[in-house]
Protein backbone atom coordinates (compact mmCIF):
# COMPACT_ATOMS: atom_id res chain seq x y z
CA UNK A 1 0.00 0.00 0.00
CA UNK A 2 1.46 3.39 -0.77
CA UNK A 3 1.82 6.21 1.76
CA UNK A 4 -0.34 9.40 1.05
CA UNK A 5 1.76 12.76 0.26
CA UNK A 6 -0.15 16.48 0.05
CA UNK A 7 0.86 19.51 -1.87
CA UNK A 8 0.93 22.61 0.27
CA UNK A 9 -2.17 24.54 -1.43
CA UNK A 10 -4.07 27.53 -0.36
CA UNK A 11 -7.49 26.94 -0.02
CA UNK A 12 -8.83 27.87 -3.82
CA UNK A 13 -12.81 28.75 -3.91
CA UNK A 14 -12.50 28.93 -7.87
CA UNK A 15 -11.59 25.28 -7.43
CA UNK A 16 -13.80 24.05 -4.98
CA UNK A 17 -16.90 26.14 -6.77
CA UNK A 18 -15.27 24.15 -10.21
CA UNK A 19 -15.18 20.33 -8.41
CA UNK A 20 -18.82 21.28 -6.59
CA UNK A 21 -20.29 21.67 -10.33
CA UNK A 22 -18.60 18.55 -11.70
CA UNK A 23 -20.15 16.40 -8.46
CA UNK A 24 -23.39 18.45 -8.56
CA UNK A 25 -23.86 17.03 -11.83
CA UNK A 26 -25.51 13.83 -10.99
CA UNK A 27 -28.07 15.61 -8.32
CA UNK A 28 -29.14 18.23 -11.18
CA UNK A 29 -29.40 15.08 -13.55
CA UNK A 30 -31.85 13.75 -11.03
CA UNK A 31 -33.60 16.80 -9.67
CA UNK A 32 -34.16 18.59 -12.59
CA UNK A 33 -35.89 15.96 -14.85
CA UNK A 34 -37.98 14.82 -12.12
CA UNK A 35 -41.09 17.51 -12.80
CA UNK A 36 -40.96 16.06 -16.26
CA UNK A 37 -41.54 12.34 -15.49
CA UNK A 38 -45.44 12.83 -16.35
CA UNK A 39 -44.95 14.53 -19.42
CA UNK A 40 -42.18 12.37 -20.82
CA UNK A 41 -44.61 9.20 -20.19
CA UNK A 42 -46.94 10.85 -22.14
CA UNK A 43 -44.75 12.45 -25.09
CA UNK A 44 -43.40 8.81 -25.33
CA UNK A 45 -46.73 6.99 -24.63
CA UNK A 46 -45.08 4.60 -22.04
CA UNK A 47 -46.81 4.17 -18.23
CA UNK A 48 -44.71 6.49 -15.55
CA UNK A 49 -43.70 2.80 -14.39
CA UNK A 50 -41.22 2.82 -17.48
CA UNK A 51 -40.21 6.32 -17.04
CA UNK A 52 -39.08 5.58 -13.53
CA UNK A 53 -36.86 3.10 -14.67
CA UNK A 54 -34.67 5.89 -16.38
CA UNK A 55 -33.81 7.19 -12.42
CA UNK A 56 -33.55 3.84 -11.48
CA UNK A 57 -30.88 2.98 -14.68
CA UNK A 58 -29.53 6.59 -13.64
CA UNK A 59 -28.56 5.16 -9.88
CA UNK A 60 -27.26 1.76 -11.29
CA UNK A 61 -25.06 3.48 -13.53
CA UNK A 62 -23.63 6.39 -10.83
CA UNK A 63 -22.96 2.55 -8.89
CA UNK A 64 -20.94 1.44 -11.98
CA UNK A 65 -19.44 4.04 -12.69
CA UNK A 66 -17.34 4.62 -9.84
CA UNK A 67 -16.17 1.22 -9.32
CA UNK A 68 -14.88 2.05 -13.11
CA UNK A 69 -13.68 5.44 -12.45
CA UNK A 70 -11.11 4.17 -9.09
CA UNK A 71 -8.72 2.63 -10.61
CA UNK A 72 -8.77 4.63 -13.69
CA UNK A 73 -8.05 7.61 -11.64
CA UNK A 74 -5.08 5.67 -9.60
CA UNK A 75 -3.82 5.13 -13.35
CA UNK A 76 -4.11 8.34 -15.84
CA UNK A 77 -4.26 10.60 -12.36
CA UNK A 78 -7.20 13.04 -11.70
CA UNK A 79 -7.76 15.27 -14.57
CA UNK A 80 -7.91 12.69 -17.85
CA UNK A 81 -10.60 10.59 -16.34
CA UNK A 82 -12.72 13.15 -15.00
CA UNK A 83 -12.95 15.30 -18.37
CA UNK A 84 -13.59 12.46 -20.42
CA UNK A 85 -16.36 11.21 -17.49
CA UNK A 86 -17.80 15.30 -18.45
CA UNK A 87 -17.77 14.36 -21.56
CA UNK A 88 -19.99 11.54 -21.90
CA UNK A 89 -22.20 12.89 -19.13
CA UNK A 90 -22.83 15.63 -22.04
CA UNK A 91 -23.01 12.97 -24.96
CA UNK A 92 -25.23 11.33 -22.96
CA UNK A 93 -27.65 14.22 -22.20
CA UNK A 94 -28.09 15.11 -25.94
CA UNK A 95 -28.71 11.80 -26.84
CA UNK A 96 -31.50 11.88 -23.99
CA UNK A 97 -32.94 14.96 -25.78
CA UNK A 98 -33.14 13.76 -29.14
CA UNK A 99 -34.15 10.54 -27.80
CA UNK A 100 -37.15 9.20 -29.85
CA UNK A 101 -38.46 6.31 -27.37
CA UNK A 102 -38.19 4.94 -23.97
CA UNK A 103 -35.45 2.34 -24.95
CA UNK A 104 -32.86 4.76 -26.44
CA UNK A 105 -33.76 7.37 -23.15
CA UNK A 106 -32.71 4.31 -20.83
CA UNK A 107 -29.52 4.05 -22.57
CA UNK A 108 -28.90 7.69 -22.59
CA UNK A 109 -29.55 7.63 -18.78
CA UNK A 110 -27.29 4.74 -18.23
CA UNK A 111 -24.64 6.80 -20.40
CA UNK A 112 -25.48 10.17 -18.58
CA UNK A 113 -24.70 8.08 -15.22
CA UNK A 114 -21.42 6.30 -16.24
CA UNK A 115 -20.33 10.31 -17.25
CA UNK A 116 -21.76 12.07 -13.69
CA UNK A 117 -19.91 9.48 -11.83
CA UNK A 118 -16.53 10.76 -12.41
CA UNK A 119 -17.80 13.81 -10.99
CA UNK A 120 -18.83 11.88 -7.73
CA UNK A 121 -15.00 9.94 -7.99
CA UNK A 122 -12.48 12.38 -8.95
CA UNK A 123 -13.19 15.72 -6.69
CA UNK A 124 -12.85 13.53 -3.65
CA UNK A 125 -9.55 12.20 -4.58
CA UNK A 126 -8.45 15.74 -5.96
CA UNK A 127 -9.07 17.28 -2.51
CA UNK A 128 -7.42 14.53 -0.66
CA UNK A 129 -4.18 14.87 -3.32
CA UNK A 130 -3.92 18.41 -2.19
CA UNK A 131 -4.79 18.92 1.30
CA UNK A 132 -4.45 17.86 4.72
CA UNK A 133 -6.87 16.57 6.93
CA UNK A 134 -8.26 20.04 8.66
CA UNK A 135 -8.11 21.76 5.28
CA UNK A 136 -10.13 18.94 3.39
CA UNK A 137 -12.73 19.14 5.65
CA UNK A 138 -13.02 22.54 5.12
CA UNK A 139 -13.12 22.11 1.40
CA UNK A 140 -15.08 18.93 1.20
CA UNK A 141 -17.94 21.53 3.57
CA UNK A 142 -17.55 24.12 1.02
CA UNK A 143 -18.08 21.82 -2.08
CA UNK A 144 -21.20 20.42 0.12
CA UNK A 145 -22.75 24.13 0.39
CA UNK A 146 -21.72 24.73 -3.19
CA UNK A 147 -23.70 21.97 -4.34
CA UNK A 148 -26.72 22.01 -2.08
CA UNK A 149 -27.95 25.10 -4.59
CA UNK A 150 -28.51 22.30 -7.00
CA UNK A 151 -31.13 20.80 -4.90
CA UNK A 152 -32.58 24.36 -4.32
CA UNK A 153 -32.47 25.33 -8.30
CA UNK A 154 -33.15 22.33 -10.00
CA UNK A 155 -36.74 21.91 -9.33
CA UNK A 156 -37.64 25.31 -9.66
CA UNK A 157 -35.84 25.37 -13.17
CA UNK A 158 -37.25 22.04 -14.79
CA UNK A 159 -40.80 23.61 -13.78
CA UNK A 160 -39.56 26.74 -15.38
CA UNK A 161 -38.51 24.81 -18.44
CA UNK A 162 -41.48 22.91 -18.93
CA UNK A 163 -43.47 26.07 -19.00
CA UNK A 164 -41.98 27.13 -21.51
CA UNK A 165 -40.45 24.40 -23.71
CA UNK A 166 -40.74 20.95 -24.38
CA UNK A 167 -39.41 17.98 -22.12
CA UNK A 168 -36.04 17.51 -24.24
CA UNK A 169 -35.14 21.32 -22.99
CA UNK A 170 -34.52 20.09 -19.79
CA UNK A 171 -31.74 17.98 -21.16
CA UNK A 172 -30.25 20.34 -23.24
CA UNK A 173 -29.59 22.33 -20.07
CA UNK A 174 -27.91 19.64 -19.17
CA UNK A 175 -25.47 18.99 -21.86
CA UNK A 176 -24.70 22.90 -21.29
CA UNK A 177 -24.03 22.62 -17.77
CA UNK A 178 -21.74 19.86 -18.29
CA UNK A 179 -19.76 21.41 -21.31
CA UNK A 180 -19.51 24.43 -19.20
CA UNK A 181 -17.69 21.97 -16.58
CA UNK A 182 -15.73 20.73 -19.15
CA UNK A 183 -14.36 23.58 -20.89
CA UNK A 184 -13.99 25.66 -17.12
CA UNK A 185 -12.05 21.87 -16.35
CA UNK A 186 -9.89 21.34 -18.91
CA UNK A 187 -8.69 25.51 -17.81
CA UNK A 188 -8.67 24.84 -14.37
CA UNK A 189 -8.12 21.05 -13.09
CA UNK A 190 -5.14 19.95 -11.67
CA UNK A 191 -3.56 16.57 -11.99
CA UNK A 192 -2.71 16.73 -8.54
CA UNK A 193 -1.60 12.89 -8.27
CA UNK A 194 2.22 12.64 -8.65
CA UNK A 195 3.26 10.46 -11.44
CA UNK A 196 5.22 8.25 -8.69
CA UNK A 197 2.44 7.55 -6.60
CA UNK A 198 0.47 5.79 -10.18
CA UNK A 199 -0.60 2.22 -10.37
CA UNK A 200 -0.90 -0.51 -12.55
CA UNK A 201 -4.31 -0.96 -14.50
CA UNK A 202 -3.86 -5.01 -14.24
CA UNK A 203 -6.83 -6.97 -12.72
CA UNK A 204 -4.60 -8.10 -10.11
CA UNK A 205 -4.10 -4.49 -9.20
CA UNK A 206 -7.63 -4.06 -9.34
CA UNK A 207 -8.63 -6.63 -6.64
CA UNK A 208 -5.64 -5.77 -4.66
CA UNK A 209 -7.16 -1.56 -4.41
CA UNK A 210 -10.34 -2.67 -3.38
CA UNK A 211 -9.47 -5.79 -1.30
CA UNK A 212 -6.66 -4.06 0.22
CA UNK A 213 -9.76 -1.07 1.57
CA UNK A 214 -11.41 -4.38 3.08
CA UNK A 215 -8.69 -4.80 5.50
CA UNK A 216 -8.61 -1.45 6.66
CA UNK A 217 -10.93 -1.11 9.58
CA UNK A 218 -11.42 2.18 10.41
CA UNK A 219 -11.82 2.84 6.91
CA UNK A 220 -14.81 0.75 6.38
CA UNK A 221 -16.23 2.14 9.91
CA UNK A 222 -15.87 5.57 8.70
CA UNK A 223 -17.16 4.13 5.45
CA UNK A 224 -20.49 2.40 6.65
CA UNK A 225 -21.45 5.71 8.65
CA UNK A 226 -20.94 7.58 5.69
CA UNK A 227 -23.68 5.36 4.09
CA UNK A 228 -25.66 5.54 6.52
CA UNK A 229 -26.01 9.27 7.20
CA UNK A 230 -26.48 9.78 3.25
CA UNK A 231 -29.48 7.40 3.43
CA UNK A 232 -31.12 8.47 6.00
CA UNK A 233 -30.42 11.77 3.94
CA UNK A 234 -32.09 10.29 1.16
CA UNK A 235 -34.96 9.08 3.12
CA UNK A 236 -35.58 12.61 4.06
CA UNK A 237 -36.04 13.36 0.35
CA UNK A 238 -37.93 10.99 -0.47
CA UNK A 239 -40.32 10.59 2.36
CA UNK A 240 -40.11 14.44 2.95
CA UNK A 241 -42.61 15.41 0.39
CA UNK A 242 -45.38 12.82 1.75
CA UNK A 243 -45.32 14.56 5.35
CA UNK A 244 -45.73 17.60 4.11
CA UNK A 245 -48.03 17.42 1.03
CA UNK A 246 -49.87 14.51 1.99
CA UNK A 247 -50.51 14.62 6.05
CA UNK A 248 -49.73 18.46 6.28
CA UNK A 249 -52.05 19.25 3.09
CA UNK A 250 -49.52 21.79 1.37
CA UNK A 251 -49.08 22.77 -2.30
CA UNK A 252 -46.30 21.26 -3.97
CA UNK A 253 -44.75 24.86 -4.07
CA UNK A 254 -44.72 25.10 -0.32
CA UNK A 255 -43.28 21.84 -0.06
CA UNK A 256 -40.38 23.24 -2.33
CA UNK A 257 -40.22 26.41 -0.76
CA UNK A 258 -39.59 24.13 3.01
CA UNK A 259 -36.91 21.93 0.93
CA UNK A 260 -35.29 24.97 -0.22
CA UNK A 261 -35.27 26.45 2.92
CA UNK A 262 -33.91 23.41 4.87
CA UNK A 263 -31.00 23.07 2.04
CA UNK A 264 -30.36 26.45 3.35
CA UNK A 265 -29.69 25.80 6.65
CA UNK A 266 -27.72 23.12 5.43
CA UNK A 267 -25.27 25.63 3.82
CA UNK A 268 -25.46 27.08 7.31
CA UNK A 269 -24.41 24.19 8.95
CA UNK A 270 -21.19 23.82 6.60
CA UNK A 271 -20.45 27.03 7.27
CA UNK A 272 -20.29 26.60 10.88
CA UNK A 273 -18.03 24.08 10.84
CA UNK A 274 -15.58 26.05 8.51
CA UNK A 275 -15.24 28.47 11.37
CA UNK A 276 -14.75 25.84 14.18
CA UNK A 277 -12.23 23.97 12.07
CA UNK A 278 -10.37 27.80 11.82
CA UNK A 279 -11.10 27.92 15.91
CA UNK A 280 -9.02 24.98 16.14
CA UNK A 281 -11.77 22.38 17.08
CA UNK A 282 -11.28 18.79 15.31
CA UNK A 283 -12.68 17.06 12.50
CA UNK A 284 -13.62 14.17 14.54
CA UNK A 285 -15.09 16.46 17.44
CA UNK A 286 -16.99 18.46 15.03
CA UNK A 287 -18.13 15.58 13.01
CA UNK A 288 -19.14 14.15 16.33
CA UNK A 289 -21.34 17.39 17.54
CA UNK A 290 -22.91 17.57 14.22
CA UNK A 291 -24.00 14.09 13.91
CA UNK A 292 -25.04 14.06 18.08
CA UNK A 293 -27.33 17.43 16.97
CA UNK A 294 -28.80 15.54 13.68
CA UNK A 295 -29.71 12.58 16.78
CA UNK A 296 -31.36 13.84 19.11
CA UNK A 297 -33.44 16.61 16.84
CA UNK A 298 -34.75 13.82 15.08
CA UNK A 299 -35.23 11.97 18.47
CA UNK A 300 -37.43 15.02 19.92
CA UNK A 301 -39.22 15.05 16.77
CA UNK A 302 -39.86 11.31 16.99
CA UNK A 303 -41.64 12.10 20.46
CA UNK A 304 -43.46 14.87 19.88
CA UNK A 305 -44.95 12.44 16.77
CA UNK A 306 -45.47 10.10 18.94
CA UNK A 307 -47.30 11.75 22.03
CA UNK A 308 -49.18 13.79 18.77
CA UNK A 309 -47.97 17.06 20.23
CA UNK A 310 -46.90 17.83 16.26
CA UNK A 311 -48.20 21.01 14.34
CA UNK A 312 -46.78 21.93 10.90
CA UNK A 313 -44.75 24.65 12.53
CA UNK A 314 -43.40 22.42 15.16
CA UNK A 315 -42.39 19.71 12.75
CA UNK A 316 -41.20 21.79 10.37
CA UNK A 317 -39.16 23.69 12.80
CA UNK A 318 -37.53 20.58 14.30
CA UNK A 319 -36.96 18.54 10.45
CA UNK A 320 -34.95 22.21 9.45
CA UNK A 321 -32.51 21.76 12.49
CA UNK A 322 -32.09 18.16 12.29
CA UNK A 323 -31.13 18.73 8.48
CA UNK A 324 -29.00 21.74 9.60
CA UNK A 325 -26.25 19.30 12.00
CA UNK A 326 -25.99 17.91 8.66
CA UNK A 327 -23.94 20.52 7.84
CA UNK A 328 -21.32 19.46 10.48
CA UNK A 329 -21.12 16.13 9.10
CA UNK A 330 -20.68 15.85 5.65
CA UNK A 331 -17.76 17.44 5.17
CA UNK A 332 -16.00 15.86 7.70
CA UNK A 333 -16.94 12.41 7.58
CA UNK A 334 -16.18 12.41 4.10
CA UNK A 335 -12.26 14.10 5.02
CA UNK A 336 -12.18 11.52 8.01
CA UNK A 337 -12.83 8.22 5.56
CA UNK A 338 -10.70 9.59 2.97
CA UNK A 339 -7.73 10.05 5.48
CA UNK A 340 -8.08 6.69 7.27
CA UNK A 341 -7.18 5.22 4.21
CA UNK A 342 -3.66 4.28 2.74
CA UNK A 343 -4.59 2.87 -0.27
CA UNK A 344 -5.01 5.46 -3.42
CA UNK A 345 -7.39 7.87 -3.71
CA UNK A 346 -8.49 6.92 -6.37
CA UNK A 347 -10.03 3.43 -5.60
CA UNK A 348 -10.70 4.97 -2.12
CA UNK A 349 -13.11 7.48 -3.37
CA UNK A 350 -14.96 4.88 -5.72
CA UNK A 351 -15.41 2.18 -3.11
CA UNK A 352 -16.35 4.99 -0.23
CA UNK A 353 -19.02 5.90 -3.56
CA UNK A 354 -20.29 2.64 -4.07
CA UNK A 355 -20.41 1.53 0.03
CA UNK A 356 -22.72 4.90 0.01
CA UNK A 357 -24.91 4.20 -2.56
CA UNK A 358 -25.40 0.76 -1.86
CA UNK A 359 -26.71 1.23 1.98
CA UNK A 360 -28.37 3.97 1.06
CA UNK A 361 -30.47 1.92 -1.62
CA UNK A 362 -30.68 -0.74 1.32
CA UNK A 363 -32.05 1.46 3.83
CA UNK A 364 -34.41 2.92 1.32
CA UNK A 365 -35.33 -0.78 1.06
CA UNK A 366 -36.18 -1.46 4.65
CA UNK A 367 -37.85 1.95 5.05
CA UNK A 368 -40.39 1.26 1.95
CA UNK A 369 -41.50 -1.95 4.31
CA UNK A 370 -42.50 -0.29 6.97
CA UNK A 371 -45.87 1.81 7.46
CA UNK A 372 -46.14 4.71 5.38
CA UNK A 373 -46.51 7.52 8.41
CA UNK A 374 -45.01 11.15 9.84
CA UNK A 375 -43.07 9.13 12.33
CA UNK A 376 -40.83 6.68 9.62
CA UNK A 377 -38.59 9.68 8.67
CA UNK A 378 -37.37 10.98 12.32
CA UNK A 379 -36.99 7.35 13.41
CA UNK A 380 -34.90 5.93 10.42
CA UNK A 381 -32.76 9.82 11.26
CA UNK A 382 -32.52 8.72 14.73
CA UNK A 383 -31.63 5.11 14.21
CA UNK A 384 -29.04 5.87 11.64
CA UNK A 385 -27.45 8.64 13.60
CA UNK A 386 -27.21 6.02 16.65
CA UNK A 387 -25.75 3.89 14.90
CA UNK A 388 -23.09 6.51 13.39
CA UNK A 389 -22.02 7.93 16.03
CA UNK A 390 -21.45 4.59 17.57
CA UNK A 391 -19.11 3.24 14.37
CA UNK A 392 -17.01 6.74 14.52
CA UNK A 393 -16.27 6.51 18.11
CA UNK A 394 -15.10 2.95 17.47
CA UNK A 395 -13.18 4.10 14.44
CA UNK A 396 -10.98 7.00 16.50
CA UNK A 397 -9.93 4.55 18.80
CA UNK A 398 -8.59 2.54 16.42
CA UNK A 399 -4.80 2.38 16.07
CA UNK A 400 -4.35 4.16 12.16
CA UNK A 401 -2.53 1.96 9.73
CA UNK A 402 1.47 1.77 9.62
CA UNK A 403 1.67 3.06 6.18
CA UNK A 404 -0.87 6.00 7.03
CA UNK A 405 1.46 9.35 7.66
CA UNK A 406 -1.15 11.46 8.22
CA UNK A 407 -2.34 12.54 12.05
CA UNK A 408 -6.26 12.15 13.30
CA UNK A 409 -7.15 14.96 15.41
CA UNK A 410 -9.19 12.99 17.86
Amino acid sequence: MTSKTHSSHPVSILLVTLLALLTALDAMAIDLYLPAMPTIAEALQVSPGEVQQTLAVFLAGLAIGQGIYGPLLDRFGRRSPLLIGVGIFVAGSVIAALSPSIEWLLVARFVQALGAAAGLVAPRAIIDDLYELEDSARMQSILMQVMMVAPIAAPILGGVLLLHWQWSSIFWVMAILGLLGLVWGAKTVPNSQPVEERVSLSIKAIIHGYGGLLLQPRFVLYTIASGLVLGSFFSYISGSSFVFIEYFKLSATQYSQIFAANSVGLVIGGAISNQLIKRGLSTHKIMILGTLGYTLFADVLLVVVEFSLSSLLSYAALLSLTIACLGLVFGNLVALTMNASTSPAGVTSAMMGMAQYLLSAVIGFMVSLTPTSIVQLPATIAICGAITILLCIIASNLRPQPSNLRTIQG
